[in-house]
C-alpha cells in the first residue's frame, strides 16, 4: 500500500529514495548470501523453509506446495488485515505499537543473527588480523593483576566471531522494539530506518530460502490481494480511520485554539509498520516483497551467469513504481504492489528471453531453476 498525503508536495525523491535503497540492500544482502552457500567452506544448502515446501513426488508436483504456500500467505495477511481494523475500530492502537514493537525486536535478532554470520564469514580473516591479539592481552593483563598466569578459555575467533555476533543481534533486537515504542511523532525517523533495512532482510532471506516457483506465486498472489486490500478491503478500512483520527486532532486544535506546534501528535499510520513522512506513506510488505522479488531476480541471475536478468527485473520494477507514483498524484491511496511487481516479471521475462536467445543457455537450464 502506498499513499500520498499531501498531492500538492509529493515529490518524487521522497517517494523513490527508500525504493532505491530498498532494492540496493536486497541486491546486496541476495549476494552475501548466495555467496555464503557457495563457498566450499560452507557446504550447506538453504533450506526450503516454505509452510508448504517444493517436492517434485507430490501428486501435483512442486506446483502443489508452491500454490499451498501462496493461499497459506494470502490468507494470513487477509485475516491479519482485519483483526487490525477491528483493534483500531476499539481504540486499541496501542496494543498494535506493543505487539509489532515485540515482533521487530525478536526479528531483529534473528536476522542480526542469521546475516551477522554471513557477513562475518566474509570478513572473518580481516577481523582476526586486526582482533586476534585481544584475547592475549587479556590474558596478560589478569596474569600480571593476579600475579600468576592466566588462561582463558576461549580463543580470538571466539571473541570476534560469537561474542560480537551476539551483541550486534541484541543491540538491533533492542533497537527494533524501541523504534516502535517510541511515541513522538518527532522520532518517526528511527522507525523508517528500521523498515527500509527490514524489508530487504525478509524479502531476501524468504526469496533464497523458497523455491522460485513459490516466490512468484506468492507475489502474485498477494498484488492481486492488495488490490482489494486498498480499494474495498481492510487497508481501505484503516486509512479511512487515520484520517478520520487526523482530522479529528486538527478539529480540537482549532475548536480549543491550540498551537499546534506545542502538541504532540501521534497519529494511526506510525503505530502500524509504514514508512511514513509528511508526504508519502509506503507499507513494510511493499519493501518486503519488492526485496523478495529483486532477490529472486539475483538468484535467476547467478544461475544463469548474466546480470541481464537482474537489470530487467529493476527496470520493471522502478518502472512500475513510477507509474504508480504518477496515478498517486490522483488517487491519495493505491496498492503499491501490482504495477511494481507485474512489470518486474514482464521486464524479467524479457531479459530471461533474451540471454535464452543470445547468451548461450538453454531452455532446460532456465525450467531447471524451477525445479
Amino acid at each position: 500500500m502506498s499513499e500520498v498525503v499531501d498531492n500538492s508536495k509529493a515529490k518524487t525523491r521522497a517517494f523513490f529514495s527508500p525504493i532505491i535503497f530498498v532494492v540496493i540492500i536486497a541486491i546486496i544482502l541476495s549476494g552475501m548470501t548466495l555467496s555464503y552457500y557457495g563457498n566450499p567452506e560452507t557446504p550447506d544448502e538453504p533450506d526450503d523453509i516454505s509452510p508448504y515446501p517444493e517436492n517434485p513426488d507430490d501428486p501435483g508436483g512442486i506446483a502443489q506446495g508452491a500454490i499451498s504456500t501462496m493461499l497459506f500467505y494470502v490468507a494470513i495477511v487477509f485475516i491479519s488485515g482485519f483483526i487490525v481494523l477491528i483493534i483500531i475500530k476499539k481504540g486499541l492502537i496501542h496494543l498494535l505499537s506493543y505487539f509489532y514493537a515485540a515482533i521487530m525486536g525478536i526479528s531483529w535478532f534473528t536476522f542480526g543473527m542469521f546475516y551477522g554470520s554471513i557477513i562475518l564469514t566474509h570478513s572473518v580473516g580481516i577481523i582476526n588480523a586486526v582482533w586476534d591479539n585481544i584475547p592475549r592481552m587479556i590474558q596478560n593483563f589478569l596474569s600480571f593483576l593476579f600475579e600468576t598466569e592466566v588462561t582463558l578459555p576461549f580463543s580470538g575467533n571466539f571473541v570476534v566471531i560469537v561474542l560480537i555476533w551476539y551483541i550486534i543481534a541484541a543491540l538491533l533486537g533492542v533497537i527494533g522494539t524501541i523504534s516502535f515504542g517510541i511515541k513522538s511523532f518527532k522520532r518517526i525517523w528511527v522507525r523508517n530506518v528500521m523498515m527500509v533495512f527490514f524489508g530487504p532482510m525478509i524479502g531476501s532471506m524468504l526469496a533464497i530460502h523458497f523455491g522460485l516457483l513459490t516466490v512468484f506465486l506468492i507475489l502474485i498472489g498477494l498484488s492481486l490481494y492488495d488490490i482489494y486490500a486498498v480499494f474495498r478491503g481492510p487497508l481501505k478500512g484503516i486509512i479511512d480511520e487515520s484520517r478520520e483520527s487526523v482530522k479529528e486532532v486538527e478539529l480540537q486544535v482549532e475548536e480549543q485554539e491550540y498551537d499546534m506546534s506545542e502538541l504532540e501528535l501521534v497519529p494511526l499510520m506510525p503505530a502500524l509498520p509504514v514508512y511514513s513522512t509528511p508526504l508519502i506513506n509506503i507499507g513494510l510488505g511493499d519493501f518486503a516483497f519488492f526485496s523478495m522479488f529483486v532477490s529472486a531476480a539475483v538468484v535467476i541471475s547467478a544461475e544463469l551467469n548474466t546480470l541481464i536478468p537482474l537489470v530487467m527485473a529493476v527496470t520493471g520494477l522502478l518502472g512500475g513504481a513510477y507509474y504508480t507514483f504518477q496515478y498517486l498524484k490522483e488517487e491519495r491511496a493505491l496498492p503499491g504492489l501490482p504495477l511494481p511487481i507485474f512489470g518486474g516479471i514482464g521486464f524479467l521475462t524479457l531479459g530471461v528471453i533474451f540471454v535464452l536467445v543470445f547468451g548461450g543457455t538453454s531452455l532446460e537450464t532456465i525450467l531447471s531453476l524451477f525445479g
